[in-house]
């Protein structure tokens, strides 16, 4: 299977329509979303490689405003999908970094290079930003280079991490450290005693003093436990 896609658009035959013409290419399709307030939703919920999205949501907010939250909290390319844009509506689009552009009617052969573009855009655009600041693995520690000076971090004193825009933040028990890597990629380095319990941090299972309802507190910090990740934090706790 190739990439994951998540849809927001607005008229549902029309989001039908993109997903079997996704999957008859393959890409997997993890969801649609009609409206702003599904699309936040989903956005938090969902694991995915790309957003194909309307700009013309017809509510309040439209898929410019959806586009700019992608752009500042989800960190994901972004394609819009419009049957019509004026010069205006297309220069607000630009401020969302859109990686494309795809029309309606669609046509399959533009759909699919669209997508393929902006996937190794995207991926040859974080290939640079990792090679400026990066973090590496050995044994029981990392080392972490953090304003250009290497530090060990070992992985003992980690406690949760958070992603945030384009770096995540390594929280430990002597102190914190922003390194330019996406939440997923530290996790493959950090190894079984950590778990992802929200799309937008993880933490360690050891660290962890209290889960009440949703809510991990580590020491006196609380953080939000999403409902796909949940099930698969209470079976790591071991709870009696």
């Amino acid at each position: 299977m190739k990439a994951s896609v998540l849809i927001i658009e607005d008229e549902f035959p029309i989001a039908l329509d993109l997903q079997t013409r996704l999957e008859k290419m393959e890409f997997s399709v993890v969801g649609i979303g009609a409206n702003y307030k599904q699309a936040i939703t989903l956005l938090a919920e969902l694991d995915y490689d790309l957003v194909l999205l309307d700009i013309n949501l017809k509510e309040e907010k439209n898929g410019i405003d959806l586009g700019l939250i992608i752009k500042e909290k989800f960190f994901k390319p972004i394609i819009f999908i419009t049957a019509y844009v004026d010069e205006n509506t297309f220069k607000s689009a630009l401020e969302a970094q859109p990686m494309g552009y795809v029309t309606k009617p669609f046509n399959d052969k533009d759909l699919y290079r669209n997508i393929v573009i902006a996937l190794e855009r995207f991926k040859a655009n974080n290939d640079t930003l990792y090679s400026e600041n990066t973090l590496t693995k050995e044994a029981d520690f990392l080392f972490v280079k953090d304003k250009g000076v290497v530090k060990r971090v070992d992985c003992k004193d980690v406690s949760y991490i958070k992603a945030m825009d384009n770096y995540s933040i390594i929280n430990t028990t002597k102190g914190s450290y922003i390194v330019n890597m996406f939440l997923k990629d530290i996790l493959e380095k950090l190894g079984e005693r950590f778990i992802r319990i929200h799309r937008s941090h993880a933490v360690a299972i050891d660290k962890i003093s209290t889960l009440e309802d949703n809510i991990v507190y580590i020491n006196k910090e609380a953080l939000i436990v999403g409902s796909n990740y949940k099930n698969e934090l209470l079976k790591k706790m071991n709870i009696l």
